[in-house]
């Protein structure tokens, strides 16, 4: 049973190698194939041509049309070969050798966008045009699929990111990417993250953003993985925005020394953060506050209040050192965010910021003398 196991896998790995290999290869054989095979139909065409004009006294436009009218199986009749030595010359030329290397031709062409298509599904061609995109490095171990549904939607929805092309690195999409991922115009390439011959591939260096997803939202090896591809990164050279999950949060500095530009901690249910991470990094660290007790958070105090500019209000909360406000609850039971400066508002409560350790009810107290 071992041993069976065992040729298993090397079946299995000396296949991929060479599916790498055919990948390489595909593009520069089928160019040299072609190139061979039209000098070749264009000998085959000139010397039927010429064989027109020397033994039918034919123009040169006129033995032309009729090679090609002859290759293409058309057959008009308004020109034909009359002599013995035409018509063997057509019979050579044309019948023997060059219908049957025009269907090779095209027989060649279709083998070759077939293969091109199996590679593009299977993660294993070389985008060698791609340019200044959304280069997503790895995938969660956990609802791939509806997490990169999420996140591309999002980048989707982002001003700045809408129009980049999307490209994927993982492992987890041999078989080819779920349509509901496709149909928002996304690639991918199949392959370890980890490997700086895969990170070229996807062109790592003419990204515009990367974006490095951690595994394992729980597992600290994340982070030892997520080091190691910004450090070949590094090697390899980029002008992209990186923006990184990380586990724990004494490895963020490690992260940003080799490259990071912005760390944020895998929240799987709200994958806007690492985007806005990427387009504007250190807004991560505000709002990941907003998600502890630690450090700055919000307060909803209580309190009536009518027909306040909303930039009277934030002034004497803020003269009164009783937080920042960010939002209020109308008398409608509606939460506005950042209202407009001159806004004239009412409402049941007001949302404020706070530092760490001002106390709730101090700050209540604060807002309701300044607001009376």
């Amino acid at each position: 049973m071992g041993m069976i196991r065992s040729k298993i896998f090397f079946n299995y790995f000396k296949f991929r190698k060479q599916r790498q290999h055919f990948t390489r290869q595909l593009h520069a054989t089928f160019t040299q194939r072609l190139v061979r095979l039209m000098a070749l139909m264009f000998f085959l065409v000139f010397m039927h041509t010429f064989a027109m004009v020397y033994f039918e006294d034919m123009k040169f436009g006129d033995g032309l049309w009729l090679t090609v009218t002859t290759l293409n199986t058309v057959g008009y009749g308004d020109f034909s070969s009359a002599t013995t030595a035409g018509r063997w010359s057509t019979f050579i030329f044309l019948y023997l050798f060059g219908i049957s290397l025009l269907g090779l031709i095209f027989g060649e062409y279709i083998e070759y966008r077939y293969n091109r298509r199996e590679l593009k599904l299977f993660g294993q061609w070389s985008w060698k045009n791609m340019n200044e995109h959304i280069l997503i490095i790895n995938t969660p171990n956990s609802d791939p699929d509806g997490y990169l549904t999420k996140l591309i939607n999002e980048i989707r929805k982002t001003p700045e990111l809408e129009n980049l092309c999307i490209q994927i690195i993982t492992r987890k999409y041999q078989k080819g990417l779920p349509h509901n991922i496709t149909k928002l115009d996304v690639v991918h390439t199949t392959g370890r993250s980890e490997d700086s011959e895969i990170l070229l591939k996807a062109n790592v260096d003419k990204a515009k953003y990367i974006l490095i997803i951690a595994r394992d939202s729980s597992d600290s090896l994340s982070d030892s993985l997520t080091f190691d591809i910004l450090s070949r990164i590094k090697d390899i050279g980029s002008q992209a925005i990186i923006a990184a999950e990380v586990v724990r949060d004494e490895n963020r500095e490690r992260l940003r020394r080799i490259g990071a530009h912005a760390v944020v901690r895998p929240v799987r249910a709200y994958p806007e953060l690492i985007i806005r991470a990427a387009t504007s990094p250190g807004t991560e660290e505000v709002l990941e506050n907003l998600f502890s007790h630690s450090g700055a958070h919000m307060y909803r105090i209580n309190i009536e209040f009518s027909a306040v500019q909303w930039k009277a209000l934030v002034m004497n909360v803020l003269e009164n050192d009783a937080g920042l406000p960010v939002a209020y609850m109308n008398n409608e039971g509606k939460i506005k965010v950042n209202p407009k400066p001159d806004e004239l508002c009412s409402g049941k409560s007001v949302i404020t910021m706070v530092y760490e350790k001002q106390n709730k009810n101090q700050i209540a107290e604060k807002i309701r003398t300044c607001l009376v």
